[in-house]
């Protein structure tokens, strides 16, 4: 039964991920169909990835005149990119046309923060939570520069796991001065961010915006800091062995050459003894020789 229920949602869910956005080029839409969708958050029309309908009544797909990324989603290498936007300038989710930035209190698209014009000053606030200084929250266009009270915004996306199961991600948001500071959820008081091994419950209370388990910690992309004193234990270990494996082949070497030179001591012991023993046989025999020649005659 439970099984029944869940392929039918699944079907259900493709299904309509099949009908958003299909009509091609030239084909009639209508912008009052244009949505979010509930999941992924991401602006849904009749019309494909390709183009942006025209109009609210009688609306046509027509190709798109810009793009927000370097390689968009849903061309080919045959087909022909539009534009970026120059600087000071966006791209919108329609891709309908590059439009000015937007000042502090505009409207913007959920969780774009390229369409908001930077500060003045961006450079003493701005971090790689936000652009250039400038944050999207509430689909509202602000400063990242809250020291005091604050805008929170959550934003929860749903997807479907490798066990088919579906599971939500919580991405919390904020216009606190980051990393250094954060907006408390319950209090909408910008909060001194923690340091690593504090406890937290969510990843914008860290400084490193990374909670695992309940306690700040560095997130999986950090790179690996050696200390010095690691840089030396690695040198000395390194020459130690070299002079370890120098003097193992000094002392196996001076082995080898001691057990030539045995053999070649008692090769000479045995020849010098065996040549004593001839050179002492010749010298019997000649001195009993003419003995035995005088006492025949």
């Amino acid at each position: 039964m439970f099984s029944d229920c869940r392929s039918l949602i699944f079907w259900i869910a493709f299904s309509s991920l099949a009908y958003a956005g299909s009509s091609g080029l030239g084909q009639p839409c209508s912008v009052s169909r244009n949505h979010l969708d509930p999941n992924s958050h991401k602006l849904i029309s009749d019309c494909s990835e390709l183009g942006y309908c025209s109009g609210s009544v009688n609306g046509t797909c027509v190709p798109r005149t810009c793009r927000r990324d370097e390689f968009p989603f849903g061309y080919t290498a045959a087909d022909a990119l539009p534009p970026l936007c120059p600087p000071g300038s966006f791209c919108p989710d329609e891709g309908n046309g590059c439009r000015a930035q937007v000042s502090p209190g505009g409207a913007c698209q959920m969780n774009r923060d390229e369409q908001c014009a930077r500060a003045v000053n961006w450079q003493d606030f701005a971090s790689s939570d936000n652009f250039y200084g400038s944050i999207c929250l509430h689909s509202i266009c602000m400063y990242a520069n809250a020291t005091t009270a604050c805008v929170i915004d959550n934003t929860t996306y749903t997807d479907v796991g490798f066990n088919g199961r579906l599971f939500n991600t919580v991405v919390v948001r904020d216009n606190c001065r980051s990393p250094q500071l954060y907006c408390g959820q319950d209090t909408l008081v910008c909060e001194r961010s923690k340091v690593l091994g504090s406890s937290c419950q969510i990843d914008q209370e860290c400084q490193e915006r990374n909670c695992l388990s309940g306690l700040c910690t560095e997130p999986p992309e950090t790179p690996l800091h050696v200390a010095p004193w690691q840089y030396v234990l690695t040198a000395i270990c390194i020459v130690g062995a070299m002079m370890s494996t120098c003097l193992l082949l000094t002392l196996i070497h001076k082995r080898h050459r001691l057990k030539r030179y045995r053999e070649l001591r008692e090769y000479y012991m045995e020849q010098s003894t065996l040549r004593s023993s001839i050179v002492a046989l010749h010298s019997a025999a000649a001195g009993t020789g003419p003995r035995l020649d005088s006492k025949r005659k």
